[in-house]
């Protein structure tokens, strides 16, 4: 993508500050040992500064409002669409697939490459997508991102969730929820999963829909990005066990692009008996 100068000023700023401030350097260097125990320190060194790099510039795009998919075509037809000498294409298996998002069901996604950037882009496809948020402090920040960053013509698409029951009220709108399914659920009545070969907390969000609403369809969606080119993807999970579809697709992205995901920032591998513990 070809940025302004501001723009790739500020990203290469971010880079300098993380790097110089040796951010979540001990965190991530954890994570990698212990999912990778056979990596050189030399190798996820190299990891570590391109998850810094893809970082900045991911939250760089973003604070500038993900502007290149906010002004992408309405029709899956008029794809691959070229802007400023970057194509963006939607991969042939999830045409259909994406049709059906359209009548609703529930969207997983998680901290891979740009996904911030996968709401705008199936809101211009005419898809009704509420986006679970967590609220940030101060107040000022938080109607910030949510009206400003996280919306399309001044319409918000993310949604702040106090009870399930507004989940299901969304579902029966015909609406498609989105949720980060992410593997550090802190509270008791966590899913287990398997998750890179270890045991992880998930959230039972998936559990508690498809037990009031059985029928209710699943998708995963993420971007790819190579050098001049962005591809859209999406599926539809099958399988009952969710987080076991979820975790397949999600580690076979890692294993390609490994310094893209951004859940080796976090805490993800503590599992139910607190096996592993980075903090």
């Amino acid at each position: 993508m070809k940025f302004s100068f501001l723009h790739i000023l500020v990203s290469k700023a971010l880079k300098n500050t993380l790097l110089l401030l040796k951010w979540k350097k001990n965190i991530i260097y954890k994570n990698l040992h212990f999912i990778f125990p056979d990596f050189s320190e030399q190798k996820i060194l190299n990891i570590y500064r391109n998850i810094i790099i893809n970082i900045s510039e991911t939250a760089t795009e973003f604070l500038f409002g993900n502007h290149s998919y906010k002004n992408l075509p309405t029709e899956l037809k008029l794809f691959p669409f070229k802007n400023n000498n970057i194509k963006f294409s939607i991969e042939d298996n999830s045409i259909p697939i994406i049709e059906k998002m359209k009548k609703g069901g529930v969207f997983l996604t998680a901290h891979f490459g740009n996904y911030e950037a996968i709401g705008p882009w199936l809101i211009r496809l005419g898809i009704p997508l509420k986006a679970s948020y967590a609220s940030i402090k101060p107040k000022f920040l938080d109607s910030f991102v949510k009206n400003k960053l996280r919306a399309i013509n001044g319409n918000s698409y993310t949604t702040f969730i106090k009870n399930p029951k507004q989940i299901l009220k969304i579902l029966d709108e015909q609406k498609l929820f989105c949720l980060v399914a992410d593997q550090d659920y802190r509270k008791k009545n966590a899913m287990s999963s398997i998750f890179l070969g270890k045991e992880v907390c998930c959230n039972p969000i998936p559990n508690f829909i498809l037990k009031h609403r059985p029928n209710t369809p699943f998708y995963i969606c993420w971007i790819l990005e190579t050098k001049n080119e962005k591809i859209l993807h999406a599926i539809e999970i099958k399988n009952k066990d969710i987080y076991k579809s979820f975790h397949n697709v999600l580690e076979s992205l890692i294993y390609s692009q490994i310094s893209n995901w951004f859940g080796w920032t976090h805490r993800r591998f503590l599992g139910k008996e607190n096996q592993y513990t980075i903090y």
